[in-house]
């Protein structure tokens, strides 16, 4: 059971020292035990080691991935980092094409404005024709016949009021009926703020950019996948899996991109420590997805010259890569 949030806060405040080995230079983090030691009993058991406020000393832990570590254990989740834009020349032709022209507004379409009209322009009103006199006040010439009674014609808005109006009147003012009140449990309270200000952050993408460089983004997964499989954090482990595979299902391979995937390859098939402390079991499970995410990608990636180069090393990547391959051929 995670431990409440007055637990975390009334913890002390303990060090980590990490990245000295990966990042050339160490970086420094202050946490609470509590959102640490509730991650794991192996953690627990380095964080409750000696009351001495020493610092822990993790040199091959880089400062990203303790950064989502720490992140995980106070909120229970973790940003995914961006891509980077692959290195490449601009072209110059492109940049004037991208310039704002006359019909845009700072990089916007401008509106045409025709669309709407304009105040000024509503047309005047007419005023009334007069009524040419009725045909039998008119001579046979067209002349109008003098002496005879014209009916004067009442004047709008002086018509007499009808019967009811008039009681209503008489009888005093009586205001129509408002709307009935709205329902308590219908009353509306927007947010000015998410609650969670890192929920979109921490979602991997549902696209691929193509101009994108993924090395980074797929091995931020596998090392925090690595480290929570050191120390036996099984929902950062399930968790980290789960993004992986996610960015995996919508990265697509181009001429150019296979060494994004080659860098994974390498991590995954490495000789980090794995499994718990005192020689427990190693988890194949970031392995198994990289291999099956290979295999079912080969008629891809066998048009690239470094993967290539790569499964002429040989190696257990190799050993499993052609197994599956074989297998989806049988």
């Amino acid at each position: 059971m995670p431990a409440t949030f007055r637990q975390i806060l009334d913890s002390r405040i303990i060090t980590f020292l990490v990245g000295n080995h990966v990042d050339g230079k160490s970086s420094e983090f202050r946490v609470h035990e509590e959102a640490i030691a509730q991650l794991s009993q192996t953690l627990r058991a380095v964080v409750n080691k000696d009351l001495v406020n020493d610092p822990e000393v993790w040199p091959d832990v880089s400062k990203g991935t303790f950064e989502r570590l720490a992140q995980f254990a106070y909120t229970g989740d973790y940003t995914v980092p961006k891509p980077l834009r692959r290195r490449a020349v601009v072209d110059v032709q492109e940049a004037v094409e991208n310039e704002p022209s006359s019909g845009t507004l700072n990089g916007y379409q401008a509106a045409e404005e025709a669309d709407k009209p304009l105040a000024d322009d509503a047309p005047a009103e007419e005023a009334p024709a007069e009524e040419a006199p009725p045909e039998d006040d008119l001579d046979g010439w067209g002349n109008p016949i003098f002496g005879k009674k014209v009916k004067k014609e009442k004047k709008k808005g002086q018509q007499p009021w009808p019967h009811h109006a008039m009681a209503a009147f008489e009888g005093g003012f009586n205001p129509a009926p408002g709307p009935e009140p709205t329902s308590f449990a219908a009353l509306s309270y927007p947010l000015l703020a998410p609650r969670d200000n890192h929920k979109y952050g921490c979602e991997p993408s549902a696209k691929c950019n193509p101009e994108g460089d993924y090395s980074a983004v797929l091995l931020s997964h596998a090392k925090l996948w690595a480290l929570a499989d050191i120390h036996d954090i099984g929902a950062l482990k399930a968790l980290a899996l789960y993004k992986l595979h996610k960015t995996l299902c919508v990265f697509r391979i181009k001429e150019g991109n296979a060494g994004d995937l080659i860098h994974l390859i390498r991590y995954a098939y490495s000789d980090y420590t794995g499994g718990q402390e005192g020689g427990g079991q190693v988890d194949d499970t970031l392995k198994g997805l990289v291999a099956q995410y290979m295999a079912s990608n080969s008629p891809a990636l066998s048009h690239d010259r470094k993967f290539m180069e790569l499964l002429r090393e040989g190696g257990l990547f190799v050993e499993d890569f052609l197994r599956l391959v074989m297998q989806r051929t049988q």
